[in-house]
């Protein structure tokens, strides 16, 4: 039983049940050469054939832009993100190793790389196939929101196919998602672990975790929204676009030396403007649930109002096509889907694991100005490149961020203090790399997304303040800090942020979206 829980709750931080959609492709594999066959814009957005949310068994096939009066793009991704076409010049970025976003000239491109099943000859398993010089049918939209089509893209070179292998942890007995834990196995693990960190004096400290008890492995593994199909390993360079120049909060108009300690749970006079803490269950949601919430403070601060009406969390987790749903999905396309589409109020749809893609209000009955979030963004221009400095910036200026972490199985046990991985040397994500190879080889293995609210320092030890969605009995009331300047963890690899804005279509992309559906 010792040895199914060790390995257990490896796989509930991997997220290995299940996810994201199956494919891995690198930056090199995918810059070069592009034709993009782009579809005939309308006024009206379209789901692409995509379903909502999107499954990795219902891509929509190309066949159904066959016969369709297309024109053919030819686009050149050059490095480190610069687009060329023709006298046109643009930006272009990876979205982790899912897909790539390009912007040239006045429109913007989204498309997941193209993936397919097939059956190993030997064992005769199910095995993904990663089609990385190919993409699924995406999306394209006009920088204005006024004209929308759908596209797919070949790269000129051609790219052969490549089987994605599972991570390691994902290997295990599959009786161990049947196996409960109890209540004597835990609470013998977290005393060895205490006795562990006490030795190594790490400065926090692990206790029990009662909501996991009686769970299945299979339920915990629900906890963990950001599964990973891939080995932890160096991967090339992945680019975003430059974060446009912002305006700054209302508490900073000006550049200031940053404060040693500052934190959204207690700023302008000891205004509290976070959202509570919550508990995301038995779904992998912590991707919109992080995203939303960073959103829904960020409009608090620019409107000056700490009572402002929250985003909903599960228009996105149950609407949106750039994303899994409950099986997983990134914050940044949680974002873009908010840029392309609009928010609404989580009184129009609140958040249920078990719930769909339907509102509980009129949209035409609500009161005051329409929303969107705008522009999605990586920390640092482009993924990679993010520093510290930066991160604490954005936070100060704009408000909470986005971060995603990939713990080992010890933090799953984590009551307090500032955490750092008990394994040292021996987790691939303890040792933090200095800048030139985090530019050379940024990929780092994430499963889990978070809110950063601020930062402080507690014996000498700089920290990041973060607010998880486990509920408020798990770590320091819900919330967690770990180690600053060290990127622990990976939580310094893949900052995320984005703004909030009047929408200038009042909801009418919303509108039409929930129109579409009837």
């Amino acid at each position: 039983m010792s040895r199914h829980l060790n390995v257990a709750f490896v796989a509930a931080l991997c997220g290995v049940a299940t996810a994201d959609l199956p494919v891995h492709c690198l930056k090199h594999q995918v810059e070069g050469d592009w034709n993009f066959f782009v579809g005939a814009p309308s006024s009206i957005r379209s789901s692409c054939g995509h379903q909502h949310p999107d499954t990795e068994d219902g891509q929509p096939a190309r066949a159904l832009m066959v016969g369709a009066k297309t024109s053919t793009k030819r686009i050149s991704l050059q490095s480190p993100n610069l687009v060329k076409a023709g006298n046109e010049h643009g930006k272009w970025t990876m979205l982790y190793d899912e897909g790539f976003e390009v912007t040239i000239g006045d429109r913007v491109f989204f498309a997941f790389s193209n993936f397919t099943f097939q059956k190993d000859p030997v064992t005769q398993a199910k095995q993904n196939m990663s089609h990385c010089g190919d993409t699924m049918v995406g999306w394209y939209r006009s920088l204005d929101r006024k004209e929308w089509g759908c596209y797919y893209g070949v790269k000129a070179e051609k790219v052969e196919a490549a089987a994605t292998h599972p991570a390691p942890a994902a290997a295990r007995p599959a009786h161990d998602d049947h196996v409960k834990l109890n209540n004597a196995t835990m609470t013998a693990k977290v005393e060895k672990l205490n006795k562990k960190l006490s030795m190594l004096q790490l400065g926090w400290n692990a206790r029990v975790m009662p909501k996991f008890i009686g769970r299945t492995m299979k339920e915990v593994n629900a906890y963990a929204g950001l599964h990973r199909t891939t080995p932890v390993r160096d991967m090339q360079r992945g680019m975003s676009q430059p974060a446009a120049r912002r305006a700054k909060s209302f508490l900073q108009a000006r550049s200031v030396k940053l404060p040693e300690g500052f934190d959204w749970s207690n700023a302008s006079g000891g205004m509290d403007w976070l959202e509570p803490v919550m508990d995301q269950a038995d779904c992998g949601s912590c991707y919109v649930a992080s995203t939303m919430r960073m959103l829904s403070v960020r409009h608090k601060i620019t409107q000056n109002d700490p009572n402002a009406l929250p985003w909903s969390i599960n228009m996105p987790l149950h609407c949106s096509e750039y994303n899994q749903g409950c099986k997983g999905g990134y914050g940044s396309l949680v974002s873009k889907w908010g840029e392309d589409v609009g928010l609404v109020p989580a009184t129009c749809m609140r958040y249920n694991t078990a719930g769909s893609c339907k509102l509980e209000c009129e949209l035409d009955k609500l009161e005051g100005k329409r929303y969107r979030a705008a522009n999605h963004r990586f920390i640092g221009s482009f993924y990679g490149n993010s520093t510290v400095r930066e991160m604490m910036e954005e936070i100060y200026h704009n408000g909470p961020i986005v971060v995603s972490f990939e713990p080992a199985e010890d933090f799953m046990f984590y009551s307090d203090g500032i955490y750092k991985s008990a394994v040292d040397k021996t987790h691939p994500q303890s040792v933090a790399p200095n800048m030139k190879e985090r530019v050379a080889n940024p990929w780092k293995k994430t499963d889990h997304a978070v809110v950063a609210v601020g930062w402080g320092v507690e014996d000498g030890q700089k920290y990041w303040r973060i607010q998880n969605s486990w509920g408020e009995d798990w770590g320091e009331d819900g919330f967690f800090r770990m180690a600053m300047g060290v990127d622990e963890s990976a939580v310094e690899s893949i900052p995320e942020a984005a703004d909030v804005i009047e929408d200038e279509q009042n909801g009418r992309q919303v509108a039409e979206f929930f129109k579409q559906l009837k």
